[in-house]
């Protein structure tokens, strides 16, 4: 396809909200956008999530991460306030939105150099941020622990009902015109070499983490669409398990969080998370790790252990080595890729989009997008 076609005819495989998001961005810029998943829409990782806002203490200091993912983290977060406006407004919704800040906290002296060792990445990127003692930090969150010595202010870390947003994108999506949802495989098919997919111009892949296993038929028989591009094998399951209990007296109002451990208000319950297990797909939870993350979460804030438990639940995360995700071209003829966001899916939504609208359907893109193209992994493995 080329940039000169008035309204192309898209489908989207995966309806998370990498998915959806690009569905809205590409419909809103004139294309016929068609949304394939096996599952309901909007129910694998991004109905897991705990839909965290935080380029500051995920991408800023991250050890491996890919040396751009940060700026992708901010970009996308300066888009967060219009992108949720808009979708709050078409669908009638509360999204739960906060540009924040949010608390990261220090219980010791070595949790505290580690906090100082992210502000100063932060002071590289020119990114503000505050260090606060034991009194301020009871000041702004007082269900903070008394045992905490040191906290971190982000201002541009918040956070988003990642349900709600979901939910909402689903709503919006379906009362446009030129969007169209289908449960089930995409009948994708091998023609002479080319990826095809009847009454579409373009292929997008954004199925999370089962994208390379999206299955294309060729000649009768069923393979996995790694085949056609190998980078897309370097997308792995990042497990993830997580709890949420009922809002009440003492507990916090704003998100908080120390290592892997954080607590994430919402306007009707609050999220405790997460665990990371790297190559472990499932969608069930195990009682003793829930009651690890919630002892975890009580040091943090106390009040947490006497909150009512509302859920418990298992989402599977796709990643990538450098935890940034592939968005862009790959090798296949009019197939694109965006997926592999690893913790960063909800906060990377609009930049996501965006990235995507601008190649498929103007041809243009900047190079902050071309420093996540699949072809990185493709140029390693050569």
């Amino acid at each position: 396809m080329t940039p000169s076609l008035s309204s192309p005819h898209i489908a989207i495989i995966g309806a998370g909200i990498i998915g959806l998001s690009c569905a809205w961005e590409l419909a809103k810029r004139g294309a016929q956008v068609t949304i394939y998943d096996k599952n309901e829409p909007g129910r694998g990782a991004s109905w897991a999530a705990a839909g965290m806002l935080a380029p500051a203490y995920e991408a800023a200091a991250e050890e491996g991460a890919h040396p751009r993912l940060f700026d992708l983290c901010m970009e996308s977060a300066a888009l967060w306030p219009g992108f949720a406006d808009a979708i709050g407004r078409a669908s009638g919704r509360n999204l739960g939105f906060s540009a924040g800040p949010s608390l990261a906290l220090a219980f010791d002296a070595s949790e505290a150099a580690g906090l100082q060792n992210l502000r100063d990445a932060l002071e590289r990127h020119n990114v503000e941020s505050d260090m606060l003692g034991a009194d301020a930090i009871r000041q702004i969150e007082p269900a903070v622990s008394p045992d905490v010595e040191a906290a971190l202010n982000l201002p541009t870390d918040g956070q988003i009902d990642n349900r709600a947003i979901v939910t909402a994108l689903i709503a919006a999506l379906s009362d446009h015109a030129s969007v169209r949802f289908v449960v089930g495989q995409a009948p994708l098919e091998d023609r002479g070499g080319r990826l095809h997919l009847p009454g579409h111009d373009i292929i997008l892949a954004a199925a999370g983490w089962s994208t390379a296993s999206i299955k294309v038929e060729q000649n009768g028989q069923l393979y996995s669409l790694v085949n056609w591009d190998t980078a897309l094998d370097e997308i792995d399951c990042y497990g993830g398990q997580m709890l949420s209990v009922a809002r009440g007296p003492g507990l916090p109002s704003m998100t908080v969080r120390c290592g892997g451990i954080y607590i994430a208000p919402k306007p009707d319950r609050i999220i405790i998370g997460a665990t990371m297990e790297q190559g472990v797909a499932t969608d069930h939870a195990d009682a003793d790790t829930i009651a690890g993350l919630r002892a975890d979460a009580a040091r943090l804030c106390p009040a947490i252990a006497g909150a009512t438990q509302l859920e418990t639940w298992a989402g599977v995360r796709p990643g990538t080595a450098d935890h940034a995700p592939l968005i862009g071209r790959t090798q296949a003829k009019d197939l694109f890729v965006a997926s592999g966001h690893y913790r960063n899916g909800i906060l990377l939504a609009p930049v996501t989009a965006q990235i995507m609208a601008d190649m498929v359907l103007e041809g243009k893109t900047s190079a902050l997008a071309a420093a996540f193209s699949p072809a990185r992994f493709a140029a390693a493995t050569a």
